[in-house]
């Protein structure tokens, strides 16, 4: 079952308005775990996803969460296995593979119908990036000040933004992040502001 999202100890559910959306962390603090919990959750809304990690434990922890949804999910290696993946609700793309994923961008007939998700930004080079910051259905996660596209990552306007951490460099809206607890973030976005965090519903996987 997916996990809840928490604002302030009370639940939140991120829609694709609050889109895009960036959230910056460092390692062990718990933003992995929240940008795949996000998606899970705009999954089960019946958002198209197009799914790009660096690593294979972020796709694990989505199945874990959204269970195998037979054609509803995707998993594609190579750019000859798009074809018979078009139509699924969720493409989950080979790990760290951008060369993949920037083919299939030129590809996919429906991508502006689909949320983007890429994890561990920073692992990613500048035309992976450079792709998402021109759409608005994107959820960017990872650690800002490792990116290599960093100063551009900042200079975009997100409806949503969520840290774990004071990043160093600047974002477009000052975030005042506080002191938190392990496993909690700050959010700003949509007239609200607060602290953000998962309820698990079940065993998850925390990065």
């Amino acid at each position: 079952m997916v996990d809840k999202i928490l604002l302030n100890s009370e639940p939140l559910t991120i829609k694709e308005s609050n889109l895009p959306c960036l959230i910056t962390y460092g390692e062990g603090m718990g933003g992995s775990h929240l940008s795949v919990t996000i998606v899970a959750n705009l999954f089960l809304q019946g958002s198209k996803l197009l799914f790009l990690t660096a690593y294979p434990m972020a796709k694990d922890n989505f199945l874990q969460q959204v269970g195998n949804n037979g054609p509803s999910i995707a998993f594609v290696n190579t750019i000859e296995e798009l074809e018979k993946a078009i139509k699924a609700q969720a493409i989950i793309l080979e790990s760290g593979n951008e060369s993949l994923f920037l083919e299939v961008t030129k590809l996919l007939p429906d991508l502006n119908q689909r949320i983007i998700l890429v994890k561990n930004m920073e692992v990613f080079s500048k035309p992976v990036i450079d792709y998402c910051l021109d759409k608005d259905k994107v959820v960017l996660s990872g650690n800002i000040d490792n990116c290599e596209s960093k100063e551009v990552v900042a200079k975009k306007k997100y409806e949503t933004i969520i840290a774990f951490n004071q990043p160093t460099i600047k974002l477009p809206i000052t975030i005042p992040v506080p002191t938190l607890e392990k496993y909690k973030g700050y959010f700003s976005g949509s007239g609200s502001s607060g602290i953000i965090s998962v309820q698990k519903t079940q065993s998850a996987v925390q990065e």
